[in-house]
């Protein structure tokens, strides 16, 4: 068992790994440096948590195996009990999804509300300590400068640790501290994607007669406009207008429900007509899918790893960001369980079974952005030819449930994309694409 650990951020990446040390080591500090609401209240310095969010099936399979009843509890709480495919209206490619039942089920709420309920299991935890308004400026290491010693902070004082979590987001506040000790930062990729999102929440009532829970439609990727829906506690719809490399939703609502209008299902139209909105829009924008290699460093200090965006941050119209961070949680406790000693080996190993989850998260984002004009930036070997084959695998989804359950399967992480390359699927994808686009 490893002495103590310092997780740096109490994002969902950063309470996963919290969780998975709790059961390797002695104690476990989780620091933030804003204050966490005791409820589902938004965080100031979290703001794409005001936009839509979906927990994966793959997240949820791990949240209830680390929380046993976790799922119920977000039930209770108002969460809404979804089939990713039974439930889910998706229009794409020209037409709507078969609806086939499926054993992928999970919760969907709001993601204050998901981060709370996980933040007050974590916080229970007899291992784990959790400090808020508590600011990380610095790495104290050993006397050889190889091995992480401790974390400085704002108000002078120093955390010692045997191990320290990176899990900071996007900014990676850790890479600048080991700036300061001579280190490298890892190689980086970046495909630019100008994603602009506008979010509004509406009450969930009155509303016409419909079978399904929560709803996508993905306009042509000429059009570069998208929607969703999806149910909150409370009673409460968020709908979300996203349009891509130029295209701005309006925050208007007579704009909104046109943007919404000129898609080809009416589907969220009609919601949003129908609907009374509660609050205003609101706004969100993402540039750039980003990757940091870290699995390619050669230097490192011991006792120092990075998670969740900090290590890779996809285009959030996917909804990969809550499930493949704890995918790397469970990597970490996996290499912990192999390597308890925190020595190169272990951070070798780590990264490289982080970066397994990462790839398939990176290759489904930063590969279909490239659907769209003027995404820049180096494009993965193949990927127009795999996106013109997900096109045809998305119309035989239009027709056939077996190729609707293994392209949801995989969009939620539970398969790799190869799962979608066999012989006999690519067979039954030709079959049923020949059909053509389904409609609405």
């Amino acid at each position: 068992m490893t002495g103590t650990a310092v997780v740096v951020g109490a994002s969902m990446a950063g309470l996963c790994a919290a969780r998975v040390l709790s059961e390797r080591c002695r104690d476990v500090v989780l620091i933030d440096r804003d204050p966490l609401p005791d409820g589902a209240d938004w965080r100031a310095h979290v703001p794409q948590g005001r936009q839509p969010h979906l927990l994966l099936h793959a997240g949820a399979r791990l949240l209830e195996a680390w929380f046993p009843g976790i799922g119920e509890e977000l039930y209770a709480g108002g969460a809404t009990e979804f089939d990713v495919c039974r439930d889910f209206y998706w229009y794409q490619s020209g037409g709507t999804l078969v609806r086939p039942v499926s054993r992928m089920r999970g919760p969907v709420m709001s993601r204050p509300f998901l981060e709370a309920t996980v933040r007050r299991r974590v916080t229970a935890l007899p291992q784990v300590t959790v400090r808020e308004r508590t600011t990380g400026t610095g790495l104290d290491t050993n006397a050889t400068g190889r091995r992480v010693a401790g974390v400085r902070l704002a108000d002078g004082s120093t955390l010692s640790c045997d191990l320290l979590v990176d899990a900071t987001g996007r900014q990676a506040k850790s890479l600048a501290w080991l700036k300061e000790l001579g280190y490298a930062e890892p190689p980086v990729s970046r495909v630019t994607v100008n994603t602009h999102y506008a979010s509004r929440v509406y009450r969930r009532d009155a509303l016409p007669a419909r079978d399904w829970k929560a709803a996508a439609v993905i306009g042509d990727p000429a059009t570069k406009r998208l929607a969703m829906v999806l149910p909150w506690e409370g009673d409460r719809w968020i709908v979300g207008l996203v349009g891509i490399n130029g295209e701005v939703p309006p925050a208007d609502e007579a704009g909104r429900l046109a943007f919404a209008r000129s898609l080809d299902s009416p589907v969220i139209a009609d919601v949003m007509a129908a609907s009374q909105p509660l609050g205003e829009p609101v706004t969100h924008r993402f540039t750039a899918n980003q990757r940091r290699h870290v699995e390619k460093m050669r230097r490192f200090p011991l006792g120092w790893v990075m998670i969740g965006d900090a290590v890779c941050s996809p285009d959030p119209i996917y909804g990969q960001g809550m499930s493949t961070a704890a995918q790397q949680a469970a990597a970490l406790g996996a290499c912990l369980d192999r390597y308890p000693a925190l020595d190169r080996t272990f951070t070798r190993r780590f990264f490289r079974a982080a970066a397994r989850p990462v790839a398939v998260a990176w290759s489904i984002a930063a590969g279909g952005d490239f659907m769209y004009e003027g995404t820049t930036g180096e494009k993965p070997p193949g990927t127009d030819l795999l996106n013109r084959y997900v096109e045809h695998v998305s119309v035989a989804a239009q027709h056939d449930a077996a190729v609707c359950v293994r392209f949801t399967e995989v969009a939620g992480l539970i398969r790799r994309p190869e799962w979608l390359l066999t012989p006999a699927f690519v067979l039954r994808v030709l079959r049923y694409a020949r059909r053509g686009p389904a409609g609405v």
